[in-house]
């Protein structure tokens, strides 16, 4: 009895192979969930803290009511920052899967 490696299971497109790519799909998939979650919690609480703290409403900073500013301008470095981390999470999901299925030079 041969020992098959992970990379002949892939190929030769076992059922094993195949648990090897559905666990890789679902690291894949649960760090997506995870990065929108994130994104969307944070960001949805921005207009629920607004509106619980109603007396904002009438500062203004330079001019442009802050509530706008506070929703507006927090959102693209975060956006930036989020798509930072889930790519670099994303690589190492990826060189995890790599390692297991290449073989050792």
């Amino acid at each position: 009895m041969s020992s098959r490696s992970p990379r002949d299971e892939l190929r030769d497109t076992t059922e094993h192979g195949g648990l090897y790519l559905r666990r890789l799909m679902r690291a894949q998939l649960g760090l997506s969930v995870l990065t929108v979650i994130a994104f969307g919690g944070l960001m949805g609480s921005l207009p629920l803290a607004l509106y619980l703290l109603p007396g904002l409403q009438e500062v203004e900073l330079l001019g442009v009511p802050l509530p706008l500013v506070i929703v507006v301008v927090p959102l693209f470095p975060v956006f930036i920052a989020f798509g930072f981390v889930y790519e670099r999470r994303a690589r190492a999901l990826e060189a995890e899967f790599r390692d297991l299925v290449e073989p050792p030079e």
